[in-house]
């Protein structure tokens, strides 16, 4: 293992960051591994069709219209997808509030993949956008309305991604070699934790809120006034459950750049995430009987959706 430190230059002329960066991010070992050959065709049709989708509209390449403003893309990547990005809140809860230690040597990898996440599904709003410009109408406080659930859900993601930003930082400056500012950025750390836990129930839930406001699109069967609550919920168990599944990729991938005790102690946090998992499916079900039997939802099993 290379033990060598960097630090940023007094001269501030940059140069030897930026040779440093460079050298980091050198690919090491050969191109033409099975992953790249499959993703490299994936990645050009993509950019092609993102480049059709600039020239022609949106409505050309998703058959979307004025009528039916939202498909199966932004159910999936926003309203879908974020839940399974919740893991980042969930962990950091569970480590830096309710101190659960075990879980520590995870934290990091966790907060990152929850950045990256929500990094993409913030690029993907501008393809999803039919005037991608206007995503910054909510940041510059126009007239577009302040009340309206977006707008939370908005401004929330913006700053949800700083806060994850501020609580990976370290490890940044920690690759970078600059211990003061690593020192300054631990430091922040613990308040950028409570803030975003505080930004991610809130438009986690917002999410779920949309759902509010169409009443007349959801079968009675489905719909409720704790819509909300479900999603925040269900945020819970779907975020830590890409935890599993992506620790468990990253841990059999890796396995020969961990070291024997984080090898060991795998298990026990696959296990112990298992159990919270179960825990808030638990909670879910719980909930979803308690608005079924209140409500009297069973007069509705004898439709299409309810059979379904």
């Amino acid at each position: 293992m290379n033990t060598k430190t960097y630090a940023i230059p007094k001269d501030n002329d940059g140069k030897s960051l930026w040779k440093f960066i460079i050298e980091e991010f050198k690919p090491r070992g050969t191109f033409y591994t099975p992953f790249n050959l499959i993703s490299l065709p994936i990645m050009l049709l993509g950019l092609g069709l993102i480049v059709y989708r600039f020239i022609y509209g949106i409505g050309t390449i998703t058959n979307l219209t004025q009528e039916v403003p939202w498909g199966l893309w932004i159910g999936f990547d926003v309203v879908t997808g974020v839940a399974f990005a919740g893991g980042a809140y969930v962990l950091t809860f569970m480590v830096y509030i309710l101190n659960m230690e075990k879980y520590h040597s995870i934290v990091r990898v966790t907060v990152l993949n929850g950045f990256l996440a929500y990094v993409f599904y913030a690029g993907a709003l501008l393809l999803d956008l039919g005037r991608p410009w206007n995503v910054i109408n909510p940041i510059i406080g126009n007239s577009f309305g302040v009340s309206s659930v977006l707008f939370l859900v908005a401004w929330h993601f913006l700053l949800y991604m700083m806060a994850q930003l501020i609580e990976f930082s370290p490890a940044i400056a920690e690759w970078l070699g600059a211990k003061r500012a690593r020192k300054i950025l631990s430091a922040m750390t613990l308040g950028a934790v409570i803030f975003g836990i505080t930004l991610s129930t809130l438009h986690q839930s917002g999410l779920g809120a949309l759902y509010l406001m169409a009443k007349d699109k959801i079968h009675p069967l489905w719909y409720s006034e704790f819509i909300p609550v479900m999603f925040f919920v269900s945020s819970i168990f779907a975020g830590l459950s890409m935890v599993i599944f992506e620790g468990s990729i990253t841990h059999k991938v890796f396995s020969n750049q961990i070291n024997k005790k984080h090898h060991n102690e795998q298990h026990g946090i696959i296990k112990g995430l298992s159990k919270i998992c179960a825990g808030a499916m638990f909670a879910y079900f719980f909930l979803s009987m308690l608005i079924f039997i209140h409500g009297k939802r069973w007069i509705y099993l004898d439709s299409s959706l309810g059979y379904w």
